[in-house]
């Protein structure tokens, strides 16, 4: 069974602190992050370890911790000089579900 999209419990946690509407907004923000980072991701591995990296953080800062791990592993990857399709491609899929995860939360 695939890791949920994101903590449910931190998500309610973040909701208090900031507010829907400006948790609405970051979470708009993380979606528009992951379209400039991944979408398509770039052919340059330095490159994509940079947008990997950045995704890392806001990510996970937004409860999306299944989606920040893939992108440490793929950053990781990178900067190793390893093979990183098997990570770009959990990233990928990571990211597909983030966005779908964050339109339900955008119209529930």
């Amino acid at each position: 069974m695939p890791a949920p999209e994101f903590d449910a419990d931190a998500m309610a946690d973040l909701e208090d602190l900031f507010g829907r509407p400006r948790l609405l907004e970051l979470l708009c923000a993380l979606d528009q992050e992951i379209v400039n980072r991944l979408v398509p991701p770039s052919d340059d591995r330095e490159q994509l370890a940079r947008d990997a990296h950045i995704l890392v953080s806001s990510s996970g800062a937004l409860a999306f911790s299944t989606l920040s791990h893939s992108c440490a592993r793929l950053e990781q990857a990178c900067l190793r000089q390893v093979e990183v399709d098997a990570a770009l491609s959990d990233a990928l899929n990571d990211a597909a579900r983030a966005r779908s995860a964050i339109a339900a939360l955008r119209t529930g």
